[in-house]
């Protein structure tokens, strides 16, 4: 895959990780609740406990560190479990909700299309 692509997805996905934790602590984006009663839920127990302090800080830090091309493979490592939860919730719970996490899940694919030679160096 082209390296400008996978450059500019990993720069967008950076954005919008550090935009999205950095929320969590300021709330400068209204978020509304899901409808889902289970979800309500989660996010309620997420909220109480130390869980969203944890992703908060994994979006920011990882998001910062897709912006070094160097610790690119790093970061998307780092991201790998907090977008798995993202897309699983919202795929569980809250689909046809909001649509706001499509666009980090595609930047994510798409940047781990990029970094799969790099990815297959740390398997071997």
């Amino acid at each position: 895959m082209n390296n400008k692509v996978t450059h500019i997805s990993g720069m967008i996905l950076g954005l919008l990780m550090v935009i999205f934790g950095l929320n969590k602590f300021i709330g400068f984006i209204p978020v509304e609740p899901p409808a889902d009663e289970t979800a309500q839920m989660f996010i309620g127990a997420m909220f109480t406990s130390y869980l969203f302090v944890v992703v908060a800080l994994v979006e920011i830090i990882g998001g910062a560190l897709l912006f070094m091309p160097k610790t690119h493979t790093l970061a998307w490592l780092l991201l790998l479990p907090v977008m798995f939860n993202i897309v699983a919730f919202h795929v569980a719970h809250d689909f046809i909700g909001n649509g706001i996490w499509l666009l980090p899940t595609a930047l994510f694919v798409l940047n781990g299309i990029g970094q799969q030679p790099k990815l297959k160096t740390l398997i071997d």
